[in-house]
């Protein structure tokens, strides 16, 4: 089925590579399948060739097969990071299979990992998700080149409440992407702000952490992972197998590692309720942290807390997305 071009304002590089011109001509065929305009490809025969071209190419997206003579996928990526190209987001499109090795490459960067034989859908689905920021943005500074707005008046200056100004970020985007950052090393990742958390997208288990604050009673913020979350940061964490994470996420049952990794995850995000507070000599520190299942009676009464909250959805390619929010309670 054709799609209508996604029209960019500069072209997005991708090198493709693998043994077999065959396999390259699919490749290129499913990249044209995306969609964005313009595009450049390059191709290479193994990770030698990919390595003398990547420095002056500069691709968006590598998509590598595994087994290649003279230099191999993993091995062309790990010295790509030791060049410097930390950034360049990788793909592989392999038959290998074994656990450890996967594992290797989900360390070094891979966004994604197909198993051949595969179909042009899959392989769309999977690049198309490796780029849509990097389009999406391209997309924008084209509209904003083209259709100058003026500015807008400046906003009337926020509403106090308590402690927090009225419809603050309790986690501000910038906050949280450093916390997963941290946690998750350099597995890529996306985090989506702004998307609502409500009782009807809730998996059967969520992570719910507790917040407590030295100068003010009770509990002073929420924290809420759903079971895709947890398993994605604890398993992200952990660096264990996608395939591990995914049947976790599938079950909605976290392993002990990942329980273990999601709960010291919530503990780091107390430093961006604190940096939020507007009161600095505040200490916010995780106080309780337990799964509850989303019958559970004060969750739907929380999800509809109107203001004072941050929502966001997290995408991680290979594992899946999940979703997660923080709410100060009101005084």
């Amino acid at each position: 089925m054709e799609t209508n071009p996604i029209l960019l304002s500069s072209p997005l590089k991708f090198l493709v590579v693998d043994d077999s011109r065959a396999i390259q001509a699919i490749i290129r065929r499913a990249i044209s399948k995306c969609g964005y305009q313009p595009i450049e490809v390059q191709t290479a025969l193994n990770g030698e060739q990919a390595l003398d071209l990547i420095g002056t190419f500069l691709p968006d997206l590598v998509i590598t097969d595994w087994h290649m003579p003279k230099v191999s996928g993993l091995e062309m990526v790990q010295a790509m990071r030791q060049m410097g190209h930390q950034k360049t987001r990788v793909g592989f499109v392999t038959t290998e299979r074994t656990p450890a090795l996967l594992n290797e490459a989900v360390a070094n960067g891979a966004m994604f990992i197909l198993h051949k034989p595969f179909d042009d859908a899959e392989l769309v689905a999977v690049v198309t998700a490796a780029v849509k920021d990097l389009a999406r943005i391209a997309g924008d500074i084209a509209t904003a080149t083209s259709e100058a707005a003026p500015l807008a008046p400046p906003a009337a200056a926020p509403e106090a409440v308590g402690n927090l100004k009225k419809n603050a970020d309790p986690v501000t985007p910038e906050a949280l992407q450093q916390q997963l950052s941290a946690c998750l090393g350099n597995l890529p990742f996306r985090l989506i702000p702004h998307e609502k958390m409500t009782i009807d997208k809730l998996t059967p288990n969520i992570l719910l952490g507790l917040y407590s604050a030295s100068e003010r009673k009770g509990v002073y913020a929420i924290g809420m992972l759903d079971a895709n979350a947890l398993c994605m940061v604890g398993g992200g964490s952990a660096r264990k197998n996608p395939l591990d994470v995914r049947a976790a996420m599938a079950t909605g049952h976290p392993d002990t590692v990942m329980m273990d990794r999601a709960h010291d995850f919530l503990k780091t995000v107390a430093e961006c309720l604190t940096q939020t507070s507007g009161e600095p000599a505040w200490e916010i520190v995780l106080a309780k942290a337990s799964v509850v299942k989303n019958t559970f009676s004060k969750l739907a009464e929380v999800l509809a807390q109107p203001g004072n909250r941050s929502d966001f959805r997290l995408s991680i390619p290979g594992y899946g997305e999940g979703r997660m929010a923080f709410f100060v309670m009101p005084a």
